[in-house]
């Protein structure tokens, strides 16, 4: 099977992070397809030994060295997370507004160009997916990654843990979850 299966975890930050701003964020997790069944064991290899709502900053140094290092032999095409940075009164959805910036940015812009399916994390129910960029492209979109995926699910949502760590550079380079792929983005949006 050709083409990206997206793995997304919508992240409410609101009263998390110390900061009034930004209250959401997306975080998401691309693997080819064809290496979704090896990705998703390499997944649950890497995750062994943590707890499901295991938060990266909660995790001792060396446990958060030895999942970068284990993590590193997941297969993925490309991870992002984009922080909601705007004004609210400039946003008429945040969640649309992360999904058209993940659509058109750098990396993720040739996904959605290619056949691709969407797992949602966190149950996260999107009520009309058709109209929601990056959804409204893809050829299926499942809002229970947990069950179908539950490795991936799980390292999206660590991930999603681990962005305002690293954006923040809170952590060391051998404790940043990000640096166990090849190609990543942090930031807020375009």
């Amino acid at each position: 099977m050709t083409g990206h299966t997206l793995f997304l975890a919508v992240t409410d930050r609101t009263g998390r992070t110390g900061r009034p701003d930004p209250a959401f964020a997306l975080t998401t997790l691309a693997v080819d397809t064809g290496r979704l069944e090896e990705a998703e064991q390499r997944a649950a290899d890497a995750l062994t030994g943590l707890a499901p709502d295991a938060d990266w900053i909660g995790l001792a140094p060396s446990v958060r060295r030895e999942v970068v290092d284990r993590v590193r032999a997941v297969p993925h095409h490309a991870v992002d997370h984009t922080e909601h940075d705007r004004d609210p009164a400039r946003s008429a959805s945040p969640l649309a507004d992360c999904l058209r910036s993940l659509a058109t940015g750098d990396t993720f812009a040739g996904i959605a160009a290619q056949p691709y399916a969407v797992y949602l994390t966190g149950g996260l129910r999107v009520r009309d997916p058709a109209s929601a960029p990056l959804l409204a492209g893809a050829r299926s979109v499942h809002p229970d990654a947990e069950a179908r995926f539950p490795a991936l699910a799980r390292l999206t949502t660590l991930l999603a843990t681990a962005a305002a760590p690293s954006i923040d550079a809170v952590v060391v380079d051998e404790e940043d979850l990000y640096d166990a792929f090849d190609r990543y983005t942090l930031g807020g949006l375009a």
